[in-house]
Parts: C-alpha cells; structure tokens; sequence
C-alpha cells in the first residue's frame, strides 16, 4: 500500500491524472457528436488500423498508433460497441481504441509541457496554469477524440524542447528514434538537438543519421511488401508549391484568426504584461533561448508546407504554454514589488 501511495501520489503522475480529467469529457462528446467522414486523415489512419495499407502515399508510414489501436481492439473483442450512443453509425470500438490511446498520449504531453515550464523555474501553481494553455484549447479534444496520430508526433516535440532543457540524454533519443515514425515533418525538428542539446555533436549526429537509416530501411521494406502507385517523396516535394499560397491565407484575418486561437483568451496574459512591465520584451527574452527562436521558425515552415496553419502551429504548444507562464511569472513580481 505504500508503494501504491508513493506512486499515486508523484507529482507527475498527479499531473497526468489532472490532464486526463479535463481531456476525457470533452474529448469523448467530440467522439459521440462528430461525422469522421468530415476528416479525410481518419479514414487513412482507421485504414491502417485494419491493415490496409493502400492510403496516402505520405500518411501510411505513421502506423504505431493505429496497429496500438487495433491491439487494442482485437484484445477487447469488440466490447467498446456496447458503449456506443444510438447515434453513432459505424463500428464504435475501433475510434474508442484510437480515442483510449490518444487520450493518454495527450495527456502525457500536457505532463511533459509542465516539466518544461518547471524546467524554466517557475513554480508549480505557474506551471499548471501555462498547462492549462494546452488544456483548455479548442483543438486538444480534436487530437485526443479522433483517429488521428498527432498526439504521438505533439510528445516527440515535447520530449526534444524538455530533453535539451533539462539536457534529459533518455528523452532526447526516444524523440530521435520515435519522431520520423510519429511524423515526416520531425525533420524540421531534428536540427535542434544536434546544435543546442548537450549532448556531443558526434554522438549527435550517429544517433541522427542511424535513426534516419532505421527510417529509410524501414519504409523500403514497407513498400516491397505493400507497394502503391505514387511517391511519399514526390509528393512531400510538391508540398513546396503551396507555400505561396498559404503565406497568403496565413497573412490574411482568417488564417491569423486560425492562428491565434489555439491561445485564444490566454493571450490577454502576455498582452497585460507587455502593456504593464517597461522592458517586457527584453526581460523575456533573457530568460529564454535561441533554441526557442529557431523552434519558431521550423514551425512556420511546418505551417506553410501543411497548409493546416492551426492545426501546425499547436505543434508549438509547449512554447506557448511557456510564454504565457513566463508572462504571469513577470507580472506577479512586479505586483509584488509594488506591494512591498
């Protein structure tokens, strides 16, 4: 009982009960209400999950979390149906192993953005507030509810920004050797741990190139044994094209107005700090690194190459979490200096 004790009540795991608890609820409406045929990704992803592997020539390499899925579900025997709602048409049991899984991962996320804010000093009430950042935004059911892989890809990133910050050598080869199978797009991430990790370059690099090599060697198995017409490569490529097009839609009201809610009204606490504190800018920025800078940047080019903008730019999340974090942490000194 107390080894029991000790585990239920370690102030990670607390936290990950905290996520859970304010993921589950709205995440599962989402999961009752809403018309997969309304999000193409799923059909590749539930597809997957039924070994079918004639799907998108880009998506049907991220197969952890659907084959996690369909363990899931053959383990169940289909007792997930029993808990569907009326209205749900189709099998229930395979979207509610996806959503079982999904669920846990956002959640070990949300655990990971609290390290990192910890990570940056702040202290334990701060830090549940910045998590509740990523708690309370609107698309955080959608990853957690849907048969989608993004939670998986959410934590590799995570892993990386906490990994070098707490210079974690075990979080820093779980995202080198995970990321590519989480997401393609990891690449854009990848750079940061060879010139900002503590690890060293050489060692850095070996871990890289041999995760790439595990990648490659696995895809090239992957096709011989489940061939498709069509290039994963070519048509990544051709993503280039559309940058144009989605700088426009990202510079208009509508695109920013996608952007900015994923903060939403959390975005009055940086404001309030910029507008109240001389100096905010240069208090902020002395706290931070340029990892963060260069992090930014690889988002927007993940942005502009997706064409999802909001859906790329929560990617950042664990940055925003912070942002908001370091803000309340800047305000609540200077309130308290003027109290004494």
């Amino acid at each position: 009982m107390q080894a029991l004790r000790r585990f239920l009540f370690r102030e990670h795991n607390l936290v990950f009960a905290f996520c859970m608890a304010i993921i589950v609820g709205p995440a599962i409406n989402i999961l009752f209400a809403y018309d997969l045929a309304l999000y193409p990704d799923t059909d590749t992803y539930l597809g997957l999950a039924e070994f079918d592997f004639a799907q998108s020539p880009v998506r049907r390499f991220r197969i952890l979390v659907p084959i996690a899925a369909t363990c899931i579900h053959k383990v169940t025997l289909g007792l997930f149906n029993k808990l569907a709602p009326a209205y749900f048409t189709g099998d229930f049991s395979l979207p509610f192993s996806f959503f079982l899984i999904n669920t846990s991962l956002m959640a070990y996320f949300g655990v990971l953005i609290y390290k990192y804010c910890r990570a940056y000093g702040l202290s334990v009430v701060l830090s549940l507030l910045s998590l509740l950042v990523m708690l309370s935004c609107r698309y955080t059911p959608y990853f957690a509810a849907l048969p989608i892989v993004d939670s998986l890809f959410f934590i590799t990133v995570a892993m990386t920004l906490a990994g070098i910050k707490l210079r974690n050598t075990r979080m820093l080869l779980v995202a080198i050797f995970l990321g590519p199978f989480a997401k393609e797009s990891f690449i854009f991430i990848a750079p940061l741990i060879f010139f900002y990790s503590h690890l060293p370059k050489r060692k850095s690099a070996i871990y890289l190139l041999l995760s790439g090599a595990i990648v490659v060697l696995f895809r090239y198995v992957y096709e011989q044994l489940a061939p498709l017409p069509g290039n994963a490569f070519a048509t990544d490529v051709s993503h280039l094209n559309n940058i144009p097009i989605y700088l426009k839609t990202l510079l208009c009201f509508n695109g920013l107005y996608k952007v900015v809610s994923n903060l939403f009204l959390w975005l009055a606490v940086p404001i309030v700090a910029y507008l109240c504190i001389p100096g905010y800018f240069k208090r902020f920025f002395s706290k931070v690194d340029w990892l963060i800078f260069w992090f930014m940047v690889s988002i927007l080019l993940q942005m502009l190459l997706s064409g999802s903008l909001e859906r790329m730019f929560y990617v950042a999340m664990p940055v925003l979490c912070l942002w908001v974090g370091l803000s309340a942490n800047e305000l609540k000194k200077q309130y308290m200096s003027v109290e004494k």
